[in-house]
């Protein structure tokens, strides 16, 4: 405390003007509680009156750092700040304002007089911050959570837009929240990127296909024959005997066509699915 006022003595204490101004002073410290509860807050009182929903009890508010008695009532729409003079006959037979009394009432007044009671907020009691306080997470455990946090942020960081993509084996109006059908992937399937390999190194671009169809060059190397056997004395082809002594003539002639030049899948054993992606908002 800035005074301690000693009156409890004997002899007479002189009530001074001076005296009288400190204990002012002494007063006016309490409007530090004003700037530590905030501007526009209740610090005691303002509650509804029981059974009713428009009147309030009076209290104690803090404005513009200013403690001030709050005079409840009616609820309106603004608050100000009333001030009543108290006039007092002095010695010299003179009146003269003596106390300005100050208090906080509903109605309305000119700005910057003007505060919506809306936005007052009703201060919890330091018993209740404690009790609320030992139900919170310690500063060890913050820290841990935090650690915790900072790690899953780092292994989610390529789940972003258009970053990653899953399978997911449910139907399309199964896709949850905050996903969407990656469709760029429909009907695909996907290899792992080989910058040597020329096959799999143009990233991002799709290739392949679904069906193929074989050509000649595809073909094992072979040759078809059918050979003809006919009586001897044709001038075609090589000759031999039989086991009796007879000899006779072959020719090889060109085989009927094979095939139909038809694509054929090479589609492996497989289950369709979705690819989903990230739609974060």
């Amino acid at each position: 405390m800035k005074f301690n006022i000693e009156f409890m003595q004997t002899g007479g204490v002189p009530l001074t003007n001076d005296l009288m101004q400190n204990i002012m002073q002494a007063i006016k410290l309490y409007d530090a509680v004003g700037d530590l509860a905030g501007h526009m807050t209740i610090i005691s009182g303002g509650d509804l009156v029981a059974g009713s929903t428009t009147t309030v009890n009076p209290g104690v508010v803090a404005i513009n750092g200013e403690v001030l008695p709050f005079e409840g009532g009616l609820i309106d729409t603004n608050v100000f700040v009333h001030e009543e003079q108290i006039l007092k006959t002095f010695q010299d037979q003179t009146n003269k304002v003596l106390i300005k009394k100050r208090t906080v009432k509903f109605g309305n007044a000119v700005a910057p007089n003007l505060f919506p009671w809306a936005e007052f907020v009703k201060l919890q009691t330091i018993k209740s911050i404690q009790k609320s306080l030992a139900t919170k997470a310690d500063i060890t455990v913050t820290d841990d959570h935090e650690k915790r946090i900072k790690k899953l942020e780092l292994k989610t960081a390529p789940i972003e837009n258009g970053g990653v993509a899953f399978v997911f084996r449910r139907p399309r109006n199964e896709i949850p929240a905050q996903w969407k059908e990656c469709t760029d992937l429909s009907g695909k399937t996907i290899f792992g990127y080989n910058e040597f390999d020329p096959d799999f190194s143009n990233f991002g671009v799709p290739g392949g296909a679904k069906t193929v169809t074989l050509t000649k060059n595809n073909l094992p190397k072979f040759k078809v024959r059918t050979p003809i056997v006919q009586p001897y004395g044709s001038n075609q082809g090589l000759g031999g005997f039989d086991g009796g002594g007879n000899q006779w003539n072959w020719k090889t002639l060109e085989s009927e066509q094979i095939g139909n030049d038809e694509a054929f899948k090479i589609l492996p054993p497989h289950e369709i699915v979705l690819f989903i992606e990230p739609n974060f908002q």
